[in-house]
């Protein structure tokens, strides 16, 4: 496997688990803030743990893109099948 499709997997795994963990912590937060009636917290969420989500997002979306990127492979020989009557 080459170095930079592994490299490329690596840092979508961890920005995929980043938003993924971030997103949770995001709306659990926004959910406690609406119920406890706290303006603060809904703004520290929002200024705080958002803007790191929205940029593991990014990144992990730019590499999944170039996940999709395939080397072309080496042809190999295929042999023929001989079929005798």
């Amino acid at each position: 496997m080459n170095t930079t499709r592994r490299i490329t997997e690596t840092v979508f795994v961890v920005t995929l688990g980043a938003l993924l963990i971030g997103g949770v912590l995001f709306v659990i937060g926004q959910a406690a803030g609406l119920v406890a009636g706290q303006n603060g917290w809904l703004e520290f969420f929002n200024n705080s743990i958002k803007p790191p989500i929205c940029i593991a997002a990014s990144v992990c979306a730019v590499a999944g893109f170039l996940l999709t990127y395939k080397h072309p492979k080496k042809a190999v020989p295929q042999q023929q099948k001989v079929t005798t009557r």
